[in-house]
């Protein structure tokens, strides 16, 4: 009957995982019924058949070339992660793929969206760089250094301002490998592909951006070899962790996610010896030394101890490091306090937690710190800026995150301003400002400090 063959091609619609073979045949019988039926209008099993009319002939074709044409693609389920929120950046899927609603509402909280970062007083660097408009004569030759490529922020708008200029360029330096490309590329199409002066700026032959992946200690060396010695007229170090580093877990540089104890600068470098391979090398008294050494550590004794003083229990993650070093510090903490440890208050443990990721934060620091030789590379960058890379009268502005890095970077430039190297420098610290601390929480411990090369230094 007629409802019996609608039902039955109905049921052939429903099932579209059929072989187009199958349904070739199905469609010869169907339409012998579609001529016993009686209709002045087209019937619904006719419109049916004109629909699979579109179906390819068959008779030529193997059965696998007919599933690969036919057979739908797979469904792909969203990633799914606990709670309301992602926690882990592998889970941040719609930041990391740019997503402008979600990364608009991770910026209104304050925080920085996955696989971004947020630069730093940028007004401040560029005054004090000498980059603002009313600073510079645009006639005038700018070689611009960015120590510190990382995301990108900083160069960015260093390229937006150098862009008018007739004899620009900008040489960004990074050690990451992963990034570096990335940043490059960004770079690129964001800021020098909507530029129709970009070529012009640099000057006929030269590229106004140039990326460099090395460590910034090696800027030095590429200035000589290069023979750009003296011509740098602005540069710019920000010593500080990029947030793309910080948020991916298999980095290793945050004790908030769990994540392999790397901590590596360059994760691609072999020959560099990760986080937990560090802790298996060292003995108790050096790490105690470098705890105090990196991170001013308070606890550096116990820490140390309690890490490695069993070797077979040596922490190969980032949480275990944070718990281990939780476990440690707590009593002690509790005791230099002269809380009682069987009643603390609401407002103990809220200090007594706030004190502990201190704790934990300061040992991965001081840890970080020994694996990339950071100390050693700010001390020979701060060597080579007077001697190899500034021109006279240029100007250097460096971003520092602890007490470590800035100690280093003040007595440079005290003792260089004493000695006529430098004619002027930042006595006082510069600091982010309030507004800037609030919506953007990762640079509240920054200080900036600058110098000014003498005119009447000689390279």
């Amino acid at each position: 009957e007629r409802s019996h063959d609608k039902m039955a091609f109905h049921k052939v619609l429903l099932v579209p995982w059929l072989a187009a073979s199958q349904i070739h045949a199905f469609t010869t019988k169907i339409s012998h019924v579609a001529t016993l039926i009686p209709s002045t209008k087209k019937s619904d099993v006719q419109c049916r058949l004109d629909f699979l009319s579109a179906v390819p002939d068959t008779q030529n074709h193997d059965d696998a070339s007919i599933a690969a044409t036919t057979a739908p693609k797979p469904h792909k389920r969203r990633e799914r992660y606990s709670g309301r929120y992602p926690k882990n950046f592998k889970d941040k899927y719609k930041e990391r793929q740019g997503d402008e609603e979600t990364i608009s509402k991770v910026l209104a909280k304050g925080m920085t969206p996955a696989g971004q970062h947020v630069p730093i007083m940028v007004k401040e660097c560029l005054h004090y760089m000498g980059l603002e408009d009313n600073q510079r004569d645009r006639d005038s030759p700018v070689l611009v250094v960015d120590c510190t490529l990382g995301y990108g922020g900083h160069s960015s708008y260093i390229l937006k301002q150098i862009m008018n200029s007739t004899d620009a360029r900008l040489i960004a330096f990074d050690q990451d490998s992963v990034e570096i490309i990335k940043t490059e590329e960004r770079l690129r199409k964001a800021v020098l592909e909507e530029t129709d002066t970009a070529t012009e700026s640099a000057g006929e032959g030269n590229d106004i951006f140039t990326a460099v992946n090395q460590n910034f200690a090696e800027l030095g060396s590429y200035m000589t070899s290069t023979n750009q010695v003296g011509k740098v007229t602005s540069l710019l170090a920000d010593l500080g962790l990029s947030s793309m580093q910080i948020d991916n877990n298999d980095r290793g540089f945050t004790y908030k996610r769990d994540g392999p104890l790397d901590m590596r600068m360059s994760p691609e470098d072999d020959s560099t010896e990760t986080a937990y391979q560090l802790l298996q090398r060292l003995r108790v008294r050096q790490l105690k030394s470098m705890l105090k050494n990196n991170s001013d550590e308070e606890f550096a004794d116990e820490i140390a101890f309690g890490l490695i003083g069993d070797r077979s229990k040596i922490p190969k993650t980032t949480m275990e490091l944070a718990d281990r070093v939780r476990d440690i510090a707590r009593p002690l903490i509790v005791k230099h306090h002269n809380w009682n440890s069987e009643q603390i208050g609401k407002n103990q443990a809220k200090k007594l937690k706030s004190q502990l990721d201190s704790t934990i934060a300061r040992v991965m620091q001081a840890i970080r710190i020994e694996v990339n030789g950071e100390f050693r590379v700010l001390e020979r960058l701060l060597e080579d800026i007077p001697t190899k890379v500034l021109s006279p009268g240029g100007k250097v502005v460096i971003l520092t995150f602890h007490s470590g890095e800035d100690r280093r970077v003040k007595k440079s430039f005290k003792s260089g301003f004493k000695s006529g190297i430098y004619s002027a420098w930042s006595r006082d610290v510069v600091r982010p400002t309030k507004e800037e601390r609030r919506d953007n929480p990762r640079s509240s411990c920054c200080k900036l400090r600058w110098a000014i090369l003498s005119d009447q230094n000689a390279n």
